[in-house]
């Protein structure tokens, strides 16, 4: 694989890396200079009292990103599932009346800021990323071209057993949009957020579980072969309206092919647009084999108007973390999203 570096203050490293992926490039500014093209970001943060950098978060030209804490035991720790920059859409608008699943962006422009780094070099980084605008977009029916989007990242020190990665996102619709309304029903058709992972069996995995914090409960789904082709949870329930929260995770520490992948923590902390209600989880995973493509999918749901109208917007903010234990987790907070106005398979596996 080849590397460019383009950032090392001897604390953080950012490489431009090679992938192969149908997305086209995104530029990389740093401090406002112009870095060039690439379609895999990389951040790697200097284990304290080592030479060793090891990656804490990488990001695709396809809006997907990963995320890991900052310890650097033997053997490394690996990347596992990912979060898809949202929201997505399935239904048909004003330039596609075909029922299309709107699925992720395809980002044009990452503006990295490390002036918030103290003088040590430690602290956090603000990462802001702009979405192609939709005159630019190939029509491929995945990209989420009937909206503007842009994003705030703001990536914490990353620790030992966690990293804290803050996404705040403002979303402007292009064209009038209509949710499909089948898919409303099943809680599919409006997606605030998506987690891509996989999951086989016992033995061939990234996660193996599903955590909801409900209203006075926390109600935790095992997977399992068997519920392969059905939406999960069989009953769906919505999560505290106090404090939106789920866990995507990785109960063991094993699993083909990647070992102990990290585990996903995500808050929603505040939604403005058009959606309203509760909020609801689903997940879905099929029967493919492939260890290497991503079979399941993971969303936020919540309730839009039958027709969204050119020119709403929407903001939503959620923190994302990951802490590796014995359960490796990471947080992801989504902050606050503005979205202006059937479960993919994912194939950026590495």
């Amino acid at each position: 694989m080849n590397k460019s570096g383009m950032f090392n203050n001897g604390v953080w490293v950012i490489k431009k890396l090679r992938a192969s992926i149908p997305e086209d490039p995104f530029e990389v500014l740093i401090n406002g200079e112009s870095m060039g093209m690439t379609k895999l970001l990389s951040f790697a943060k200097r284990v304290s009292d080592t030479s060793r950098f090891p990656q804490v978060l990488v990001l695709y030209s396809s809006g997907y990103l990963r995320l890991k804490a900052g310890a650097d035991p033997t053997p490394p720790l690996p990347f596992g599932q990912s979060l898809v920059l949202g929201p997505a859409i399935f239904g048909t608008s004003a330039s596609c009346p075909k029922k299309t699943l709107f699925f992720h962006p395809q980002l044009e422009r990452v503006s990295i800021d490390t002036f918030q780094l103290n003088q040590g070099n430690t602290g956090r980084m603000l990462i802001r990323i702009t979405g192609s605008p939709v005159t630019h977009l190939r029509k491929s029916g995945t990209t989420s071209q009937i909206m503007e989007l842009t994003w705030l990242l703001t990536l914490e020190e990353p620790q030992d057993l966690t990293t804290t990665l803050h996404v705040a996102g403002t979303f402007e619709f292009t064209e009038d949009v209509i949710p499909d309304p089948l898919q409303t029903k099943t809680f599919e058709s409006v997606r605030l957020l998506q987690v891509s992972t996989m999951f086989i069996d016992n033995a061939r995995h990234d996660v193996d579980a599903l955590r909801l914090h409900t209203g006075n409960d926390i109600v935790t789904l095992p997977y399992d072969p068997s519920l392969a082709n059905l939406l999960l949870p069989v009953t769906p329930g919505s999560l505290n309206p106090a404090m939106p929260m789920f866990d995507s995770i990785h109960t063991d520490d094993a699993g083909r092919p990647n070992g102990n992948t990290p585990s996903y923590r995500i808050r929603i902390n505040s939604i403005t647009g058009p959606t309203t209600g509760p909020i609801l989880v689903r997940a879905f995973f099929n029967r493919s084999q492939n260890l290497r493509h991503d079979n399941m999918g993971i969303w936020a749901f919540q309730q839009a108007p039958a027709l969204i109208k050119k020119g709403t917007t929407e903001a939503s903010a959620t923190p994302l973390s990951r802490m590796l234990m014995h359960i490796p987790w990471s947080k992801l907070k989504l902050d606050h999203m503005r979205q202006s106005g059937s479960s993919e398979r994912l194939d950026h596996r590495s």
